[in-house]
């Protein structure tokens, strides 16, 4: 439904907060679904994480139509549909898979960002923790390693699980990486890293 909220909030330009915080949530569990006027992004955790839907809220609730809902174990909100989350899914979808955009995120990710994506996707691994980066394949994970190197200084290695990729950031960066991300992290996804 195109409610007048719809059609003024795809007149407004996101923030450079709110596009970091899109950004980290593609990355993450966040999706960009079809709708009838382009994309909106759909956010979608279990209830248990409640907290951490309602802070994604707080963030973009002007360009969303309704406040989170229940359904059974899951907890969500969608956006409306809007130009720049068009554009995202051209840079982030090859088809209906998510791909790393190399360019694009050299110039758009900044620590913000990284701290959604590890609230996502972190799950902690005694003094190191894994970055969840399974839909993508072993050469995105081998340039995500380069770039959040050069980026941040931060140094990580593949982990293989059950045939699939995915990140373990160095127990040597863990305090770098805190350092970066703890002003972002809510208190009810400080669980994710490792003490």
């Amino acid at each position: 439904m195109d409610t007048r909220l719809a059609r003024e909030a795809r007149k407004l330009s996101f923030s450079q907060e709110q596009l970091m915080f899109i950004i980290g949530s593609i990355l993450g569990d966040g999706y960009l679904d079809t709708t009838t006027r382009g994309y909106s992004l759909r956010i979608h955790h279990g209830i248990s994480q409640k907290e951490y839907v309602d802070f994604k809220y707080s963030l973009i609730s002007s360009f969303v139509n309704s406040k989170p809902k229940r359904s059974g174990n899951a907890y969500y909100f969608r956006t409306v549909s809007h130009p720049l989350l068009t554009k995202l899914r051209s840079n982030f979808y090859s088809d209906r898979k998510k791909v790393i955009p190399k360019i694009f995120l050299r110039d758009n990710f900044d620590p913000f960002a990284l701290a959604i994506w590890i609230m996502d996707d972190g799950a902690a691994d005694k003094n190191q923790l894994r970055i969840n980066t399974h839909s993508f394949s072993l050469e995105e994970n081998l340039w995500l390693i380069k770039f959040l190197q050069a980026k941040f200084g931060i140094k990580s290695t593949i982990n293989v699980d059950r045939g699939k990729y995915r990140l373990r950031i160095a127990g040597s960066s863990m305090n770098l990486l805190k350092k970066l991300i703890n002003p972002y992290m809510i208190p009810s996804m400080l669980y994710k890293l490792s003490p």
